[in-house]
């Protein structure tokens, strides 16, 4: 099966990606890879095209099926449909647990581990919450998020703590210890824990495996909110599906009824379609030889990165996104100057770093490596 061997042509198409920048600049920011979707979700997709009716449509009982097989084939995890919450994206979920946060009283602090994915970094402003920002400490070759900084941050306002696992933008895997000490400090203070996990399925160090925080004990999944998306590593982002998946009934309740007049009441039917071809299986194969390309790309640009005295990559443990930190010399100005269009580290909390995605083909990915080599 070839994935990567050839970068699509993108560049005359609806592309968010490709329009940000000119023809003579690499887009390699938002989280999208150059390549074709697995075989069977365009085969899925193009089967409801040949079906010719396109109304409102509701997630049926397979795809139901489908969402709970996922989650107990990868990640050993049993869920019960009742805790299923369907959803347009990521961002949706995101932006209504910090309203959550803002309606329950008292300031609504929301505790933001940082640098994080920028949604998680603006949602608590949208929703008149407080964010507390918790740096997170590159320490012995691994991104730390110390649990005593959360301590030390806590205030009686606090009403919500956002973990992103694995990590974007640095590519922390969290081990079964530290979840849990997060978990427990959050069951501990009767906290919410919004845990983004939609980059678990794209794991590149082989000596580690993604964990979901709820599985791991049922007073943590009580307190959770588990976000889930074959939007990234199945490069679906623009079908637009995703799912929350809360185990306690009353948080449930209320995130449902936060969501009201607030978000799409009805999914995209092409979004449902794929996500259940995503996750029934049959892309399996498919996902073990596009993250093998991505690990395979990771390495090469490591490397690479290695030779730059301007630039350093700390170690990367998944996604497709480096973290690229920079001397004080370079800014985001001198990466457009080689016709490289990054996203700008400001935007997830820490402008000393540019984030890369390396999700493309490696002829492109050497070219970026080139570009890169003249700052």
């Amino acid at each position: 099966m070839t994935i990567f061997t050839a970068a699509p042509d993108r560049q005359n198409t609806d592309s968010t990606k490709w329009l940000k920048f000119g023809n003579d600049v690499i887009p390699a920011w938002v989280a999208d890879m150059d390549c074709v979707a697995a075989p069977a979700i365009v085969a899925a997709m193009q089967a409801r095209v040949a079906h010719g009716i396109f109304g409102y449509a509701e997630p049926t009982s397979a795809l139901l099926n489908t969402v709970c097989e996922y989650f107990e084939r990868r990640w050993q995890w049993q869920i019960s449909p009742q805790w299923v919450v369907y959803l347009p994206g990521l961002g949706t979920a995101i932006h209504n647990v910090c309203r959550m946060a803002a309606e329950d009283g008292g300031g609504g602090e929301v505790i933001t581990p940082t640098p994080i994915y920028h949604t998680f970094i603006h949602a608590p402003q949208i929703a008149n919450a407080k964010r507390i920002d918790a740096p997170m400490q590159f320490q012995d070759g691994e991104w730390q998020l110390p649990v005593a900084t959360l301590e030390s941050l806590r205030t009686p306002q606090t009403r919500v703590v956002q973990l992103c696992n694995p990590h974007n933008p640095n590519g922390k895997v969290y081990s079964r210890d530290e979840l849990l000490e997060v978990g427990e400090f959050c069951c501990r203070h009767n906290l919410i824990l919004c845990a983004d996990e939609v980059h678990a399925d794209i794991i590149l160090d082989q000596n580690k495996t993604h964990l979901c925080i709820a599985a791991l004990d049922e007073d943590i999944a009580r307190h959770t909110i588990t976000l889930q998306s074959p939007s990234k590593a199945f490069n679906i982002a623009g079908l637009n599906f995703a799912v929350a998946i809360i185990p306690d009934e009353t948080l449930r309740r209320r995130f449902c009824a936060s969501l009201v007049g607030k978000s799409i009441s009805h999914l995209n039917a092409f979004g449902m379609v794929a996500a259940q071809a995503a996750w029934g299986g049959e892309c399996d194969t498919w996902l073990v030889e596009a993250t093998a390309q991505l690990r395979k790309n990771r390495d090469a640009l490591s490397d690479a990165v290695a030779a730059m005295p301007r630039l350093h990559m700390p170690h990367l443990a998944s996604t497709y996104l480096a973290w690229l930190q920079m001397d004080e010399s370079l800014s985001a100005e001198d990466f457009l100057r080689v016709g490289l269009g990054l996203s700008t580290g400001e935007l997830f909390g820490d402008a000393n770093y540019m984030r890369l995605n390396f999700g493309c083909s490696p002829p492109l990915l050497q070219e970026i490596i080139r570009r890169l080599q003249q700052l």
